[in-house]
Order: structure tokens, then C-alpha cells, then sequence
């Protein structure tokens, strides 16, 4: 199997020299393509951190992550931008919608980037499969919670 990503004695702090908080220390593991993962622990403990990681929606303090074995620490935004839209895809903790825009048309906007999408099918395909067809053209305020 194909290393999909891959965190070498990853540390990552916040602050400043004099009030240092360690969120991750040295952490070091691999995920193959097709394994599936969870990432549990109490709150705090640093699983979002790990996301936003290897996401490099965060840049690590000290270590090596790699994607698909490219290394993503030190990458310009620009090119971060196109690791993410290549290999990453991300369900944030809080909805970001627009709240003027059908479900449709939010989910149509994830797949924009992408260019071998047939934007509003392949967007109406995606809410069918999470049983919203009914949902189509209703704004976020007119979802409940779990639709969203």
C-alpha cells in the first residue's frame, strides 16, 4: 500500500518563548491509502490539531508531514492550496455555509475547484447520498442541524 500521509516527530507550540504551550510533542505515524482511521482522545488532547496538520491549514513547529509522500511543511500557500484541493478533503467541526446560497450551491462551490466536476449533477448526487434530495434548493437556515 501507498503511504497517504505520514508525520515524522511532528511538534507543534503556540505562543511565545516565555509562555510556550506544547500541543503536540514529537508525534510520529503513518496512514495507508484506503486504511481507515479515527482519531480519539478528551478535548484538548490535539486531534484537530493532527487535522489542520495534515491538512497545512496549520504549519508544524518542528517535524516532517507528508501527503502522498510530498512534504507539506515549508510549502508556499499557493501550493498548499494545491495539495489540498489534489488529496484533502475536510468536515469542519462548524458549518461554514453561505447563508444565502441553496445546499446545492454550497456543496457546488467544494467541488469548483476541481474541474472534472459537472458541478450542480454531481452536487445534487452528493446531497442524494446523504439523503437530502428533498433538501436541494432550501438555504442553510432552512436545515436543521444535521443537514447542515
Amino acid at each position: 500500500m501507498n503511504t497517504a500521509i505520514q508525520f515524522k516527530d511532528v511538534s507543534l507550540r503556540y505562543g511565545t518563548k516565555s509562555d510556550t504551550v506544547e500541543v503536540l510533542k514529537s508525534i510520529s505515524f503513518s496512514i495507508d491509502s484506503k486504511e481507515v482511521v479515527s482519531i480519539v482522545g478528551p478535548s484538548g488532547s490535539g486531534k484537530t490539531s493532527i487535522i489542520m496538520l495534515a491538512s497545512g491549514l496549520e504549519t508544524a513547529s518542528s517535524g516532517s508531514v507528508k501527503i502522498n509522500s510530498q512534504e507539506i511543511v515549508g510549502l508556499k500557500e499557493n501550493e498548499l492550496s494545491e495539495v489540498r484541493r489534489k488529496n484533502i478533503g475536510i468536515v469542519f467541526q462548524s458549518f461554514y455555509l453561505i447563508p444565502n446560497l441553496t445546499a446545492v450551491e454550497n456543496v457546488s462551490l467544494s467541488l469548483e475547484a476541481n474541474q472534472q466536476f459537472n458541478l450542480e449533477k454531481d452536487a445534487e448526487n452528493l446531497l442524494d447520498e446523504f439523503g437530502l434530495s428533498h433538501r436541494f434548493h432550501h438555504l442553510p437556515s432552512e436545515l436543521s442541524g444535521g443537514e447542515q
